[in-house]
């Protein structure tokens, strides 16, 4: 093994990816391609350059080898990478996870739970005749390839800064952040465009939070979560997701015989929720090939990191606030993956708003 091959085994996957974001950038301001910028930036780089082809033509991936396989790594450690600004990227890599290479959608089979356990295997005396059980099958969720993007924007000094590659990454990786946690965490029923939110998920209770504050209405507030998660069977692997508030106090409180994940998030802060997930129930899947683009410095932009609109004809309209990316001379770098996400069992996700302590 060369001396170039045993550098390229110590970067992360993660890398490659945040790369690639950094030579369309490069490339954008030097009028340049992004393949010569990626040669420019990080020399015998070639698993960037495999990145950037993927990214070229998203439906497949032909190169096969090693460079081909960590391209498709990338997006799975990138998410992994960003768990420490998003609660969604968290949950995603303690779940389980698909490919969508080659597929228009994955159908992933259902979790079925019986009170009376019809469909478990029977204690037999010796010699007696084992009974057969039909086995209930149920459809779980179908992953369909809905389209996540962010957007972010480098003034001129940021794109021809030496340090463009740990630009990109720490911006890339905020703005991933905030889009996997405002979808995640939300009750959005689900269209043609975004997954529905985990929040919309069948069978969540209706749980009023309890009154007072203080550690009883926190021991209250997660007896009541397991409570409704053990209605439907679940409850062995919960993780919960909290506002920051809620989370480091339950943490401070719970004791060092706590022994379930407890994660924060923002995005929850607002309405003082807590979330109690089956963590063996939760599913995801992500395309293997990003699509970059760079936005021409012409774009007018809706700088808007939550609901962006459409800059006229909305609401309100025009948009505000919109920014002209020439007048402030900058430039944007969009990038688009395929994902989705769900359950596998109803009721397996729990929540309480408002909660007091």
């Amino acid at each position: 093994m060369g001396i170039e091959d045993t550098a390229r085994k110590k970067i992360r996957p993660s890398t490659y990816l945040f790369r690639a974001g950094a030579a369309h950038v490069y490339a954008h301001r030097h009028r340049s391609t992004p393949e010569r910028a990626a040669r420019e930036l990080f020399g015998n780089d070639v698993v960037t350059a495999e990145v950037l082809k993927s990214a070229s033509a998203p439906a497949e991936t032909t190169v096969t080898g090693w460079a081909a396989e960590l391209a498709r790594l990338a997006i799975d450690d990138t998410i992994a990478a960003v768990a420490s600004l998003s609660a969604g990227a968290d949950i995603i890599g303690r779940g389980l996870r698909v490919p969508f290479d080659g597929y228009a959608a994955i159908r992933i089979p259902g979790r079925i739970f019986a009170a009376n356990y019809a469909d478990a295997g029977n204690w037999i005396a010796e010699g007696a005749a084992i009974p057969v059980r039909a086995q209930q099958f149920t459809t779980g969720p179908t992953l369909q390839p809905h389209k996540v993007g962010v957007m972010v924007t480098f003034t001129r000094e940021m794109a021809e800064a030496s340090a463009i590659e740990q630009i990109s990454r720490a911006m890339i990786s905020e703005a991933v952040g905030l889009a996997l946690d405002a979808a995640l965490f939300s009750n959005f029923a689900g269209d043609a465009t975004r997954p529905p939110g985990l929040l919309a998920n069948a069978n969540v209770d209706t749980i009023t939070a309890v009154a007072g504050g203080g550690i009883n209405a926190m021991t209250g507030d997660i007896g009541n979560l397991f409570d409704s998660l053990s209605k439907y069977f679940a409850g062995k692997t919960p993780v919960f997701i909290a506002a920051p508030r809620l989370a480091s106090s339950l943490k401070l409180t719970a004791g060092p015989h706590w022994d379930y994940p407890v994660i924060a998030s923002a995005a929850l802060e607002a309405t003082k929720t807590i979330v109690a997930l089956e963590l063996a129930s939760f599913v995801s899947a992500f395309g293997s090939a990003p699509e970059f683009t760079v936005v021409p410095a012409a774009a007018i932009v809706h700088m808007e990191d939550t609901s962006p609109t459409q800059i006229t004809g909305g609401t309100p309209s025009p948009a505000v606030p919109v920014k002209s990316l020439f007048q402030v001379d900058s430039i944007g770098l969009r990038m688009v993956l395929r994902a989705s996400f769900g359950m596998r069992a109803p009721g397996h996700v729990q929540v309480i708003n408002g909660c007091t302590w």
